[in-house]
């Protein structure tokens, strides 16, 4: 079947019927792609036709296959950066990035035999995100630091929001805490622990965490090891596990590595107390609720969120009952007044915070080698980026919720190449705020794992990214 929509994907499949005696490998996946490229940029349209099944041709015709293909090359130009990193050779996926705007893209296919069963490519240029970083100077900022070097500084010293990556300073201080001897990884601690601080209906990376490591028998007679929490809060930013985290690290302590990192942060807060604090416990009209929580002050946030704090730890009725309001926080309003008083930095600051953290500097071997496993967590689980990465780590956050008009999605990401291409180590930080869900938001997360996947894997990419960047600052400075 063909799919056309805004971003022009292709998608042919065939029920497998037949037995598969040609067994891919990454070597003569890459060697598909070369001629699936070249032909698409020269094209030979017929080329990539002619791989397909002959149960898939008989279901589309050539001309109507090349009138896709021409539809997509006239909107995105050639293709010119690409990188595979595929965990299963059986299931290749190559993600590039078009010469127009630089808009990343996905080409992917499954066999049936030597031919394809199912071919899809897909861009992501209306708009790329180069593009709208480009056009949206007062809401966007990136900072990327290469060895040692800054390649980028685009808007990086305004304060903007984080979201969840202000989680790394948390997970920093977890190493500190377990290389030192001060907490056991290997404790076992009680779910009901974590259940405390668990808004129900809200806090849906908790849920997804108890489920996925409940599967992979993690949590056991209804404990979890406190590594595996911390893993939990990077893996999939659960927000119980993080203010259980600060909890037993303490904020104190946190704010002291914080400081010690010379990371600029304003305030910190104990994270699912702090979106209690926007609950309407007095049942005002919405007006008055909505003028009410406009007023709240870093101070008075702080303070309330500590009270709150300090209830569910006691988990007592009042504590059960508050947690159970979860939903009334599914608010897009509500949700950007808590986004304008949450924690933020700037992207020069983090990206220097990363960069130390890249030189294994501030702390000692023994920090490391519990702090790159858990902040790469994610990562590392795909054997082809632990074939390409020393070390990697990459924590996101974002705030977005159906007709919210100030969605945030931010990013922070370091690694270090076991093989050096033009950088050896790199660190980046970007931070976008003020998005439109429906418009902006939805789109750019739509191709946000495809553009940062990019920068991280294909160097020539990166440099691209930054030099576009870099003279739309320039001239803007000129003007």
């Amino acid at each position: 079947m063909i799919k056309l929509h805004k971003q022009i994907l292709i998608r042919i499949v065939i029920p497998t019927v037949t037995f598969c005696t040609f067994i891919p490998n990454d070597e003569s996946n890459i060697e598909h792609f070369h001629s699936i490229k070249s032909s698409f940029n020269q094209n030979k349209f017929e080329y990539i036709y002619n791989q397909l099944s002959s149960q898939v041709q008989n279901q589309l015709n050539y001309n109507e296959f090349k009138e896709t293909l021409q539809t997509i090359k006239q909107r995105t130009g050639p293709i010119q950066y690409w990188s595979y990193s595929t965990p299963n050779p059986i299931y290749p996926t190559v993600i590039v990035a078009f010469q127009n705007n630089l808009a990343p893209g996905l080409i992917t296919w499954q066999y049936e035999d030597t031919k394809f069963k199912s071919f899809i490519i897909n861009d992501y240029s209306q708009p790329s995100f180069l593009e709208f970083i480009m056009n949206n100077p007062k809401r966007t900022a990136m900072t990327i630091i290469a060895d040692d070097q800054p390649l980028l500084k685009y808007h990086g010293n305004r304060f903007q929001d984080l979201m969840s990556v202000f989680k790394i300073p948390i997970a920093i201080e977890f190493s500190r805490q377990v290389s030192q001897g001060l907490i056991d990884p290997d404790k076992w601690i009680s779910i009901q622990e974590l259940s405390k601080f668990y808004i129900e209906g809200f806090d849906i990376s908790h849920q997804l965490f108890l489920e996925n490591w409940e599967k992979m028998g993690k949590i056991q007679d209804g404990k979890v090891k406190l590594i595996e929490i911390a893993n939990g809060m990077i893996a999939l930013s659960s927000n119980a596990n993080t203010e259980f985290l600060q909890t037993l690290l303490t904020l104190e302590l946190i704010q002291k590595t914080i400081n010690k990192l010379k990371l600029k942060q304003t305030t910190s807060y104990y994270l699912n107390s702090f979106l209690l604090s926007f609950i309407n416990n007095k049942n005002l009209i919405r007006d008055q609720y909505i003028t009410e929580i406009k007023s709240y002050t870093e101070e008075s946030i702080k303070y309330k969120s500590n009270e709150i704090h300090n209830l569910l730890i006691q988990n007592g009725q009042e504590a059960q009952d508050l947690l159970k309001r979860g939903k009334e926080l599914l608010d897009g309003e509500v949700l950007s007044i808590q986004a304008q008083l949450f924690t933020k930095s700037t992207t020069n600051s983090y990206a220097k915070m990363l960069n130390k953290l890249n030189k294994q500097t501030i702390f000692d071997q023994q920090f490391y080698k519990v702090f790159y496993p858990l902040i790469g967590y994610v990562s590392l689980q795909n054997p082809a980026l632990a074939n390409i990465y020393k070390h990697v780590g990459i924590k996101g956050g974002s705030s977005a919720y159906y007709k919210q008009k100030e969605c945030v999605l931010s990013l922070a990401y370091f690694y270090e190449l076991k093989k050096k291409n033009s950088f050896n180590k790199v660190s980046i930080a970007l931070f976008t705020e003020n998005l439109d869900y429906e418009t902006e938001y939805v789109p750019l997360i739509s191709q946000f794992n495809y553009f940062t996947g990019l920068l991280g894997l294909n160097q020539d990419y990166l440099l691209a990214i930054a030099n576009q960047l870099q003279r739309k600052r320039s001239n803007k400075k000129q003007q």
